[in-house]
C-alpha cells in the first residue's frame, strides 16, 4: 500500500549542522558571513518549500549476499550493502523530494549569478531531502512494531549501480512525488532521494562503514581522508 507525506518546514526542521556537513564542514563551523547567508537562504526557502515522501512497505522474495528481489525485481545491491541485510524480510522502498518548487528557487539564484548563495541553497536542499528521509525512518520506528529497520540505501551509493533506480521506479506510480526520471537515471528535481529501509524480525541494524566504501567523495563519510 502506497502511503504519501506533504511536510512544511520551520525554522528549527533542519539542524544548522546538517547544513554545515552538507557544505563540506566537518565538525567545524563557517565564518560569520557564510552563517549569515546561510541564515537568509533558509528564511527564503521556509515559506515556499514543501518537502515530501512516498513509500510503501514489500514482502522481500529473495535475498542473497549480493542481491535481493522485491516485487519480482532483481536489484544488485553489491556486497557492501548486502552485508547489512541478513534478516531483512520486507523492503521500505521510499522517494523523498525537496519539490519543484526548491527547484525554482535554485534556479532563480544561479539566474542572478548569486554563486555563493546558489551554493548554499544547493546544500540545503541536499538537507531538506535528507529530512523527509530521517521523518520517514522516525515513521517506521512507531509503525512496524517487532521489525527492526536498517539505516537507508539508495542507488549510486556503496557500490549499488544508479541505473538500478530505474526498477526502483517501477514499483512506485509514474512521477512519484512529481519526481521524474531521465534516461541516464537522474532525478528531477535535483533535491530528491530513492533508495529503501530493510526490515526483519531478526535484522541488526548497524551503522554504515564508510571505511570499505570506495566513493571518497561522499560528503557524509566518516572516515579520515588524506
Amino acid at each position: 500500500m502506497l502511503e504519501q507525506r506533504q511536510m512544511r518546514l520551520d525554522a528549527s526542521s533542519i539542524p544548522l549542522e546538517d547544513i554545515y556537513m552538507a557544505m563540506g564542514y566537518r565538525g567545524a563551523q563557517p565564518e560569520v558571513q557564510i552563517r549569515k547567508w546561510i541564515s537568509e537562504v533558509y528564511s527564503d526557502i521556509v515559506p515556499i518549500c514543501a518537502p515530501r515522501y512516498m513509500y510503501q512497505i514489500l514482502e522481500v522474495d529473495k535475498l542473497s549476499g549480493r542481491c535481493l528481489q522485491i516485487g519480482g525485481i532483481d536489484f544488485h545491491v553489491g556486497g557492501i550493502i548486502g552485508s547489512y541485510l541478513p534478516g531483512m524480510t520486507h523492503a521500505c522502498l521510499f522517494v523523498t523530494t525537496a519539490g519543484q518548487e526548491y527547484d525554482a528557487y535554485l534556479n532563480s539564484l544561479k539566474k542572478a549569478d548569486n554563486i555563493i548563495k546558489e551554493y548554499i541553497a544547493d546544500a540545503i536542499g541536499s538537507a531538506v531531502a535528507e529530512f523527509c528521509v530521517n521523518t520517514l525512518s522516525k515513521e517506521l520506528d512507531l509503525a512496524c512494531g517487532s521489525l527492526q529497520h536498517s539505516l537507508p540505501y539508495s542507488p549510486g551509493y556503496c557500490g549499488w549501480d544508479i541505473r538500478e533506480q530505474q526498477k526502483l521506479f517501477s514499483l512506485f506510480p509514474p512521477h512519484p512525488c512529481g519526481i521524474t526520471l531521465s534516461d541516464s537515471s537522474l532525478m528531477s528535481p535535483v533535491k530528491s532521494v530513492s533508495g529503501f529501509f530493510g526490515l526483519g524480525k531478526e535484522l541488526h541494524p548497524q551503522p554504515y562503514r564508510c571505511e570499505i566504501c570506495m566513493n571518497k567523495h561522499c560528503y557524509k563519510r566518516k572516515e579520515r581522508t588524506v
